[in-house]
């Protein structure tokens, strides 16, 4: 995989930013009876292990608190597009990866730790990942990512190609045909400016994102009518890993971007009829998508296409 030093932004719990050089150092898979009496964060059962070497330094003219809150910036992403579980034990670590991160750390100060993770079986590492602030909807103010090659390649393989026709798994509820396979197409990826943007307040974290809008039509296979809501399961999937929600238009602020109109969504879609929505994805400036995902309802996994950005 990638390894080096970058530089980049933590930002510790209580919302203070520090200056840091990150070196990953090396990424390995551990045996997995090193999982015994350990805990994982709601880690698959009988998943694999990987042990991640990292190396911290303080760049800042402050002693940083807590330098330990630097792990929880780190993501291993698995080539499922979803981040591995963090790995506890007792004592601090384990053999052949200790947790040595100091309680403070002070200017020009180095150490060196190692974390665990845990991916499900049958996935293989997209990219190691740092990131600082952000959420579902809005990405990270900062994204910074090793990846591991031949990941991206493995994530993307059994996706389809934009504009291909797939089933993807949606629930329209109950009295609407409850879970349905709906046809769907991945008919445009787009990327737009920050101009697109002007509506909204200088404050808004999501000013200082790229926004992308996801065109998709969906067939109505069903024998009842039913209310368009898919939006909420479309993704952006990035090139650092990250899993990009995306939302319509005018449920931004009131927004009226004629790059992605609001028709489609609140639409009633009748049995044999069709429906296109377009969604709003902010990325960090630099963090390029290179897939649409679908989260399937009842399954928590994604079906997906390859993306063409235009």
């Amino acid at each position: 995989m990638e390894t080096g030093a970058r530089d980049v932004v933590h930002t510790a719990a209580n919302g203070k930013t520090y200056g840091i050089r990150l070196a990953v150092k090396g990424l390995v898979r551990a045996p997995e009876s090193i999982l015994d009496g350990a805990g994982a964060q709601d880690g698959p059962e009988g998943g694999v292990p990987y042990y991640l070497t990292y190396e911290v330094t303080n760049t800042g003219d402050e002693k940083i608190p807590h330098a330990y809150e630097v792990f929880h910036d780190l993501t291993l992403t698995g080539t499922d597009w979803a981040p591995g579980s963090p790995v506890t034990a007792s004592g601090g670590g384990r053999a052949g990866c200790e947790d040595s991160a100091p309680e403070a750390l002070a200017p020009s100060d180095s150490y060196t730790s190692c974390g665990t993770y845990l991916l499900p079986k049958g996935v293989g590492v997209l990219a190691v990942t740092h990131t600082s602030g952000g959420g579902f909807i809005t990405p990270a103010d900062h994204v910074t990512s090793w990846p591991v090659d031949g990941g991206l390649g493995a994530a993307s393989k059994e996706m389809a190609a934009q504009g291909d026709t797939i089933a993807v798994r949606y629930d329209a509820g109950e009295k609407q045909g409850g879970l349905l396979e709906l046809p769907a197409t991945l008919k445009s990826v787009r990327k737009g400016s920050k101009a697109d943007l002007d509506g909204l307040e200088p404050d808004d974290a999501k000013r200082d994102r790229i926004p992308y809008y996801v065109t998709i039509s969906y067939s109505n296979p069903g024998k009842s009518d039913f209310y368009a809501g898919q939006a909420g399961s479309v993704r952006v999937l990035t090139e650092s890993g990250q899993q990009l929600g995306g939302v319509p238009a005018l449920s931004i602020w009131g927004l009226d971007i004629a790059a992605c109109p609001p028709d489609g969504h609140g639409d009633t879609v009748p049995a044999g009829g069709s429906v296109t929505q377009c969604t709003v994805h902010f990325a960090a400036e630099g963090d390029e998508p290179v897939a649409v995902g679908f989260e399937n309802a009842g399954e928590g996994v994604l079906t997906g296409w390859r993306a063409r950005v235009s």
